[in-house]
Formats: C-alpha cells, sequence, structure tokens
C-alpha cells in the first residue's frame, strides 16, 4: 500500500481527500470511507457524489481501463477501475500520480483480500468489512492536513447535471444530481423526463413529494456550492431496455430560464440468461427469520374478473410461476373468510437469492398478489416484470382472450418487507 504523506507545518500540497468509496463493477455502491477513520457499507445511493460516480461507470469510462475524473466546482471526483472493485474519490485540489497510485494500490489490495467476498456478490453486506483498510487508506494518506492546504484547487464555475440508474422496490430509479457552482444558486429548479411509455410508467418519486401532478420533478433551490438530488420511480412494463432523456430546467437572478439536458441513461431489464447464467432452483423457503441486509422487495396486486373460480386462478398462476425456473412449494390454504393460497418459489442466481410469493384471494376480494423479494434490486425489478407478462399471458391463453388481469396495487419500497425472511434461508 502507498504511504501515508507526511505533512510539514505550512506546507501547501497538490490535493485533499476527504471521502473514498468502493463500487462493484454493475456500478452499486459497496462502502465508504470518511475522515477519521469513519468506515460504512451503508451508503446513501441519492448521495450527489455517488450518482456521479455510478453516471462514470454506466458511460463506460471504466472500459478505458485508466484513471479518469471530472470537476464539479470546486469537487474532483476520481475513480480508478479494478477487478473486483472501482475505487473513487472526492478531492479538493488536483489529482495527481501520488492519489492515483494510492487508488490503484487500494484496488489491488480489494482483489487480494476480498476476492471471496466479491467473486459472484450476492448483493448484500456480509463480507465487506474487509474494504476497509484499502478504501480507508486512500482517506488516511492526505489525513495529516486539511482542504484549506492545497496548493492550487480547481475551480469549474457552472451547473452540473448528473445522471445514474439503478433500482428499488421493482422499479428503476432514475436519479439526476445537480452540483451549483455557478456565479449565483439555482432556483425554482425541475426535471422533466421522456421515455417510451409502452416500456416504462411513472410510479412515484424519491423524495416522495417532489413529484408534480404534471409528471415533473421539483428539486427546488441548491445554494451556490452545494448539490441537490431528486429520482424518478419508472416501473418496467417489460423486460428489456428503454431509453430515458431528460431537461433540467431552472432560474438564477434573471427572469429567463435556463435548460440544460440530462445526460441520458438506459433502464435495463435483465434476466438471468441475460447475465450469462440460468436460474438455478433453490427449493422454497421453509421458516422466516430475519430479512438479509440490504435485501429489496416490491409487491403488485390484480384482481381478477368476477366469475372466474379462486382455484383456477390458483392453477393458472402456479404454472406461470413455474415456467421461470423457480422451484415451487407444495403452497397453502387459509380458509378464511374470504378463502386463500399461496403459492412460494425461490432459486438462486449465482449466490444471489430470488423469492416469490403468489397468493390468491377468493370471494369478493378476487385479488392475485405477487410479492418479490432478493439481495439484488435489479433481479426484482426483473422478476416484476417478467411475473406480469407471463400472469397476463397465462389468463389470455387460459380463458382465450375473454378474462384479464386488472392492476390495482403497486407497492414498492414502502410494502411489508416481513416475507423477506425467507431470503436468509435462500441466502445459506
Amino acid at each position: 500500500m502507498v504511504a501515508r504523506a507526511s505533512a510539514v507545518e505550512g506546507e501547501l500540497h497538490p490535493n485533499w481527500v476527504g471521502e473514498s468509496y468502493a463500487f462493484h463493477p454493475g456500478s452499486r455502491a459497496l462502502c465508504r470511507a470518511g475522515g477519521g477513520g469513519a468506515f460504512t457499507v451503508e451508503v446513501d445511493p441519492l448521495s450527489p457524489v455517488v450518482i456521479a460516480f455510478q453516471g462514470m461507470i454506466q458511460d463506460g469510462l471504466m472500459r478505458r481501463a485508466r484513471p479518469v475524473s471530472a470537476v464539479y466546482g470546486e469537487r474532483v471526483l476520481a475513480l480508478v477501475p479494478g477487478p473486483l472493485a472501482h475505487v473513487g474519490a472526492v478531492v479538493r485540489g488536483r489529482p495527481d500520480p501520488l492519489l492515483r497510485a494510492s487508488m490503484e494500490a487500494a484496488a489491488r489490495a480489494i482483489g487480494e483480500r476480498c476476492a471471496d467476498a466479491l467473486a459472484d456478490w450476492p448483493g448484500d453486506a456480509e463480507g465487506l468489512g474487509c474494504l476497509a483498510g484499502p478504501v480507508g487508506s486512500v482517506v488516511s494518506r492526505t489525513g495529516g492536513w486539511g482542504p484549506g492546504e492545497v496548493e492550487d484547487p480547481l475551480r469549474a464555475r457552472g451547473v452540473f447535471p448528473v445522471t445514474a440508474v439503478d433500482f428499488e422496490g421493482g422499479c428503476a430509479r432514475f436519479k439526476v444530481g445537480v452540483f451549483s457552482a455557478g456565479l449565483e444558486g439555482v432556483q425554482d429548479s425541475r426535471v422533466e423526463l421522456s421515455y417510451g411509455r409502452d416500456l416504462l410508467r411513472l410510479a412515484g418519486a424519491r423524495p416522495a413529494g417532489a413529484l408534480d401532478p404534471s409528471g415533473a420533478l421539483r428539486l427546488g433551490a441548491v445554494p451556490q456550492g452545494e448539490a441537490g438530488t431528486v429520482a424518478a420511480l419508472l416501473e418496467p412494463l417489460a423486460v428489456g431496455r428503454a431509453l430515458v432523456e431528460g431537461t433540467l430546467t431552472y432560474f438564477g437572478k434573471g427572469a429567463a430560464p435556463h435548460h440544460l439536458d440530462l445526460p441520458r441513461r438506459h433502464v435495463e431489464v435483465e434476466g438471468p440468461s441475460s447475465r450469462g447464467r440460468p436460474l438455478a432452483a433453490a427449493g422454497p423457503p421453509q421458516h422466516a427469520g430475519a430479512a438479509g441486509a440490504r435485501a429489496d422487495s416490491a409487491a403488485r396486486a390484480w384482481r381478477y374478473p368476477a366469475g372466474l373460480g379462486a382455484v383456477d386462478v390458483v392453477r393458472v398462476s402456479r404454472t406461470a410461476l413455474g415456467t421461470r425456473g423457480l422451484e415451487l412449494g407444495p403452497g397453502s390454504r387459509s380458509p378464511g373468510p374470504p378463502p386463500s393460497w399461496t403459492v412460494e418459489a425461490g432459486a438462486v442466481h449465482g449466490r444471489t437469492p430470488l423469492w416469490v410469493a403468489l397468493t390468491v384471494v377468493g370471494g369478493d376480494d378476487r385479488l392475485l398478489t405477487l410479492r418479490v423479494g432478493s439481495t439484488d434490486p435489479a433481479m426484482v425489478a426483473w422478476a416484476v416484470a417478467e411475473m406480469r407478462t407471463q400472469l397476463q399471458e397465462a389468463f389470455f391463453r387460459r380463458w382465450r382472450g375473454l378474462a384479464a388481469l386488472e392492476e390495482v396495487g403497486v407497492q414498492g419500497a414502502e410494502a411489508d418487507r416481513a416475507p423477506l425472511g425467507a431470503l436468509d434461508e435462500l441466502v445459506r
């Protein structure tokens, strides 16, 4: 590892590192290290710098196989590729050979110390403590001085939007970060998106109150020198790839609005086969324990038409569930009223677990509920989109187009996570 640089009183330095990160090659944040030895594997996915780093990875810059950097005001974001994890640093000053060497050494150390934890990573937090030393060393190298002891800070003027895509609660999360580094702050900012409405639908926003009736996202004011974030939750209606574009509109001191195009992103909902490995049957979970760390879940509900027998709906649903390489359990019945039937299924993709349950409620309720859980949010989004298609097609075939499902419930991260306790059984 690169040795920590010594500090001489009154000496100025090329740069100072405020925080460092490790990212999975798929762009998911693994951990963060800050000043004073602070280390956590719980990283805010809506942090502006996390969005910027993920955008750099999703832009394909890492295919250059060399360090890259970007300047946002006085923040310099440096990124170094690694075989198992990319290392990012938030810097004041100019990246120099010592900074890059420390980040490259951290990436190598991750490969040496964390191979077992990160090879075929299942998406949970277990085993990520091995990242603390390598990632923390990037920050500690400049810990002997502060941000005011940098000899030549970079300063880029302007308003800089960044974007990235990840997943939450069965939805694609299109995240927008805005770095306000102009001569004045950003006022009354809003984000308008454009995407194929046959492929995606707007299901919500983060924060929840950011969505206005027109479908735009309100970002509001971003003071000069600071950054703000907002995210749209886009529900994939089918497995596939969809383009998302957008515009940031904001006001400065003048009356005229400013318009900036957002970096475009593709929402890719991929199945296991497109990831180079099929699902492997893991058997349905036999008991419910504590939900695994970083587990994501989603629930969707449909009402089936009057006149259909609940038992017939259960049979059709079991068939649809069993076509995706999932191993079904025997099912259970609750006498009600109204009576209900539940079928569970489990599988793993590599070491990543997937748990799915279908519940059919009879009587006047006539509900078909899908619940999905995994430590990989992208797997949850795929399972929701795939099972929606499979159920709709199964109903069409069984009743020759005379019966269709009516979607009545969309629940994401706020859904009851209790069913995800079954993930522990699958992880093992």
